[in-house]
């Protein structure tokens, strides 16, 4: 197959060609880089149960395994979003993260993000009335100052893993990244 040529005899540049031109002096468009994504200590799901008898039994395995599949889903929704780099806040070795306890320490978990490298930290828990009353709520705090950046909640009915799934990946987009992303966007280019 014969190729097109311009008028003065030279081939066309192709499409891949072009595209990589694009990308390459992208940069120097004039359009500002994106903002590097913020270091999130993600630390695991907390239950916090006041249905009846549920502080004496302590919580369940099955409610075990759906703290930890809820927590994987909310750090890969997390990381998704392009807005947060990752920081496994399990990898710390404070008591209180090991126990699960990081919703009644008064805001530790910045000192303990900080202390992960990250620059805020990310604590979600359930709050159980009973298996049909629940709430989520998810804090997060700037590392260094302790300062609470964001907190948002939720209700929801019935202990499932439908429900607590759809519970985080609502609060997620539309308490955390959609905000963030509309303010993003509405900054001045500097």
């Amino acid at each position: 197959m014969k190729r097109r040529t311009l008028s003065s005899g030279r081939r066309r540049p192709s499409l891949t060609f072009c595209a990589f031109l694009v990308v390459l002096l992208a940069p120097f468009s004039g359009r500002t880089e994106t903002k590097p994504p913020i270091k999130l200590a993600v630390f695991d799901f907390e239950l916090d149960d006041f249905s009846t008898g549920g502080p004496i039994a302590g919580e369940s395995a099955v409610e075990t395994a759906m703290l930890r599949r809820v927590t994987a889903l909310a750090r890969d929704r997390l990381a998704q979003s392009g807005l947060f780099e990752i920081v496994d806040g399990s990898a710390s070795v404070n008591e209180l993260v090991r126990m699960h306890w990081l919703r009644k320490c008064n805001g530790c978990e910045a000192d303990i993000a900080r202390d992960l490298g990250a620059d805020m930290s990310f604590l979600a828990f359930f709050r159980k009335v009973s298996v049909m009353e629940q709430y989520l709520e998810f804090r997060i705090r700037d590392a260094r100052t302790g300062m609470l950046m964001n907190v948002s909640q939720t209700d929801l009915r019935g202990e499932t893993d439908e429900s607590w799934s759809r519970a985080i990946i609502w609060l997620i987009r539309y308490r955390l990244v959609e905000p963030e992303l509309a303010r993003r966007n509405r900054e001045p280019s500097r």
